[in-house]
């Protein structure tokens, strides 16, 4: 490639490689005790009970991955980035088994199945002035997709319908972070088509309730439902984004430079303890503060949330489950920074080395669906299983969600950089 100039490198990769895991706590092969402590006659002892059940045949997770890079700079390193895409397959996961409680156990560590990776990655930075009259203009942007997916499940069945592990939330064919509930597809209004039928698929029903999807229903030759909606009509919906990425740029005239760098995320759903049904600040029963929602009315019938005197399963509106999940997309500046670094003449005469003022602002910008309504920050900030939200639509596994325990920051930096 001699004769072509415009081509700087061009650095084509493959790789291969396989690793193992056996990373987890120590002696989750062995059975252990717990104690307790009770009432014996007139005494007070400490009695043992079965707190882990051993597992002689437990093995090491192994991890098989297929790495293709291409690696290219053009226009005298004016350009350049990388281009990544991988597989991955593991089998043999660890993971903690969700068992029943008639077990006596509520868990044990167990090789359960295999999972697939795909992902793609892509990056290019560029420098799209280059001094030209004084101005300096860089950029870079990059993004990556990944789609993981259980692929088997150690579970032996002769069932033709059997899609995964209810109890521990794993499912063949859909991510690992996925949940397993109603799906919200709006409220129950007098215009739905369904409508008639409201007293056959929500017996006690009335209008403003949350409306799940029911496509499994089977009706009549007239259109009319077979059965209530019920446990049958949950649904596997898979939380993974489609994309995410980041950007940085920065122009330069003379000493002063300003810089920005942010980040985005395209598609996929994060779980909200707010608005979710676990939590009691969305309940829209009681006499309690509440989060401002947007509830429906006889006068406004087009809200996202239910009516307040809709139907109720315990404390909550039925469904309610469903109003935690949201639109994960966000875009977001993460900062700004201006700067201005003194020139050499100004310098030599205080007797400093370098000199350069700055200020900086974080996280001033964040637009997204989930942002507009509740003024939160939507990247994920917890964990479902750390008490702040009820599992049971996921398992037993831990999946990130939005939780209330962090507040939205926006933080401002002034600094002086210098050295003699």
């Amino acid at each position: 490639m001699s004769n072509v100039e415009w081509i700087d490198n061009l650095k084509i990769r493959v790789g291969y490689g396989e690793t193992s895991n056996q990373s987890i706590n120590p002696y989750s092969t062995l059975g252990t005790l717990g104690t307790r402590y009770y009432n014996f006659g007139d005494d007070f002892v400490k009695g043992y009970y079965v707190s882990g059940l051993p597992n002689t045949n437990l093995g090491w997770e192994y991890s098989q991955t297929w790495n293709f890079g291409l690696d290219y700079s053009f226009l005298n390193g004016r350009i350049y980035g990388t281009i990544e895409g991988y597989t991955q397959k593991t089998k043999d996961l660890l993971l903690a088994v969700n068992l029943p409680s008639t077990s006596g156990v509520s868990s044990q560590m167990s090789n359960v199945g295999e999972t697939k990776n795909n992902g793609f990655e892509f990056s290019i930075n560029g420098t799209i002035l280059d001094n030209l009259n004084g101005w300096t203009w860089k950029a870079g942007l990059n993004f990556y997709t990944n789609s993981n997916k259980i692929t088997k499940l150690a579970v032996e069945t002769d069932d033709p319908n059997y899609k995964g592990d209810e109890a521990n939330g794993w499912f063949i064919g859909h991510s690992i972070n996925s949940i397993y509930d109603y799906k919200k597809v709006g409220l129950w209004n007098e215009s739905d088509p369904d409508y008639k039928y409201l007293d056959i698929l929500e017996p006690g029903g009335n209008v403003g309730m949350i409306k799940v999807a029911y496509d499994n229903i089977e009706r009549d030759e007239t259109g009319k439902p077979l059965r209530a909606i019920g446990a049958e009509d949950r649904v596997v919906q898979d939380l993974d984004p489609d994309v995410i990425g980041g950007f940085n740029t920065s122009v330069a005239y003379k000493g002063f430079e300003l810089s920005i760098i942010g980040s985005f995320k395209i598609g996929g759903k994060i779980i909200s303890t707010l608005y979710g049904g676990s939590g009691y600040l969305n309940l829209l029963t009681g006499r309690r503060g509440n989060v401002d929602v947007d509830y429906w009315t006889p006068t406004n019938t087009g809200a996202d949330f239910p009516n307040p005197a809709g139907v109720l399963s315990g404390d909550n509106q039925k469904y309610a489950s469903t109003l935690g999940l949201m639109d994960a997309g966000y875009f977001k500046i993460r900062s700004i920074t201006l700067s201005y670094t003194f020139g050499k003449k100004v310098l030599k005469s205080l007797g400093i080395k370098n000199l350069r003022l700055y200020a900086t602002v974080q996280n001033p910008v964040t637009a997204s669906k989930y942002t507009s309504l509740s003024g939160q920050d939507p990247e994920p900030n917890a964990m479902s299983n750390d008490g702040q939200f009820n599992a049971t639509t996921m398992g037993g596994h831990a999946i990130p969600v939005v939780g209330t325990n962090a507040p939205f920051t926006r933080n401002y930096i002034f600094g002086l950089d210098f050295s003699f």
